[in-house]
């Protein structure tokens, strides 16, 4: 991604990005609120980790705790603890029958469909709140937003 060339003074940018710290931090809690209503509940690795197990069922845990930013043995742990709630499964891989692979019990994926909803029930109930004009002006800096943060993880890389 191109840096935009047209530089904002410091203190305005930096002004700027209190204000999206701020933001981020306002959103982070409601997020944890719209987690709180669903049972069962749980921590957000959990949270975390059936997201990532979502995303690309069978994966093994090495590459679920890697995806989820997680050591392996306290993946491990949130792994038994979601197997033990019924929200997580172990089986074997179709391609190695030694290995294994997790998946999202039915149970589970109704799990994260409820959680997910009501997350963005809560994200709507926000923006309901903002005058038209200015949610789309938000929806398109949050895509604009969402691009440079990929890019600076690629840069990392």
């Amino acid at each position: 991604m191109q840096r935009h060339s047209a530089e904002w003074p410091a203190d305005t940018l930096r002004e700027a990005a209190e204000q999206l710290a701020a933001a981020g931090e306002a959103i982070a809690a409601l997020m944890r609120d719209a987690a709180a209503p669903v049972e069962p509940r749980l921590s957000p690795h959990g949270l975390k980790v059936l997201a990532v197990v979502s995303a690309r069922p069978g994966r093994n845990l090495t590459s679920v705790a890697a995806a989820a930013g997680l050591g392996l043995p306290r993946a491990s742990r949130v792994c038994a603890g979601l197997e033990s709630a019924g929200l997580l499964l172990r089986r074997p891989t179709a391609d190695d029958r030694r290995a294994i692979g997790l998946q999202l019990s039915p149970e589970g994926r109704a799990f994260l469909d409820r959680f997910r909803r009501r997350r963005v029930d809560r994200m709507a109930a926000v923006l309901r709140r903002m005058p038209p004009d200015q949610r789309g002006a938000l929806v398109a800096a949050l895509g604009e937003l969402v691009l440079a943060v990929a890019a600076m993880g690629t840069e990392r890389s």
